[in-house]
């Protein structure tokens, strides 16, 4: 039997530093190695989206930005090319919100939100996070204030999944959610292909980003053109994507990204 066709594709996020890929390819090994071992597309990509949390360097997990009053809040979603869509936002206390937004996605609600949030992943044992509040009037940022969301898509030869996490915006309100956890704005995934953005969320939510590039998708224009008229919508806004259809993958941003792609078979 021939074996199936698998790509993978990475990002650390609008301005996250290229030679940062180490990462971003780390991400896409992981999830690689999940699918050998016929795990689930969906708790494959979940894990590469854990690995990219953990490093650090991105705005996410133990790299996420600090909001105005020092506290740290999580959103993360992930959805597949079979409906299925779990998302938390502005939540604290877990050391892998995507693990939280992935068991979301198993039960009858679509997003959890704050305290709520928090509780469903206490309940579920999720690991809590080390990260300690930032307080006083100087903010020291684990990264750069400008680096946003990280994502990843795959596909496996039948599905399609996509999957983002991030601390937000640097020095915003705290409760301030973004594009991550709206469907259709920060990720969009369906039968012929898998959308992650990243960069400018409030921009990002007002063009219905993810779901417009997946349109796009429908009607057969190329990854590569998608990923350059996509960006072409944010003149001034920092903006990133990475996605995949039948067709093939690309991903390009306006601000440095580190990003890795990886096809195998």
């Amino acid at each position: 039997m021939k074996p199936k066709k698998i790509r993978i594709i990475a990002h650390g996020g609008a301005g996250s530093e290229n030679e940062h890929s180490d990462g971003t390819k780390k991400a896409v090994e992981t999830c690689y190695k999940e699918v050998q071992k016929s795990t689930s597309l969906i708790h494959a990509v979940s894990l590469a989206v854990c690995v990219l949390e953990d490093d650090g360097r991105y705005n996410a997990g133990s790299g996420s930005h600090a909001r105005a009053n020092g506290k740290i809040e999580h959103d993360a979603a992930i959805m597949d090319s079979e409906g299925c869509f779990g998302a938390v936002a502005a939540m604290k206390g877990f050391k892998n919100p995507i693990q939280a937004a992935k068991a979301v996605s198993k039960t009858k609600y679509r997003i959890l939100a704050g305290e709520g949030a928090a509780k469903f992943a206490q309940d579920l044992k999720l690991e809590p996070t080390h990260l300690q509040n930032i307080s006083g009037g100087g903010k020291d940022f684990s990264t750069s204030p400008t680096t946003d969301t990280v994502g990843c898509v795959a596909f496996d030869g039948t599905s399609f999944v996509a999957a983002l996490s991030t601390g937000g915006m640097a020095g915003a309100h705290y409760g301030r959610v973004g594009d991550v956890p709206i469907i259709g704005s920060g990720l969009y995934a369906g039968p012929d292909g898998a959308v992650a953005t990243t960069g400018d969320g409030e921009a990002i939510m007002m063009k219905i980003t993810a779901y417009r590039a997946y349109e796009l998708i429908q009607k057969g224009v190329s990854p590569q053109s998608i990923v350059d008229e996509v960006i072409n919508w944010f003149p001034t806004d920092a903006f990133g994507l990475i996605l995949l259809s039948h067709k093939g993958s690309a991903g390009g941003s306006n601000r440095s990204m580190a990003w890795s792609s990886r096809e195998f078979g």
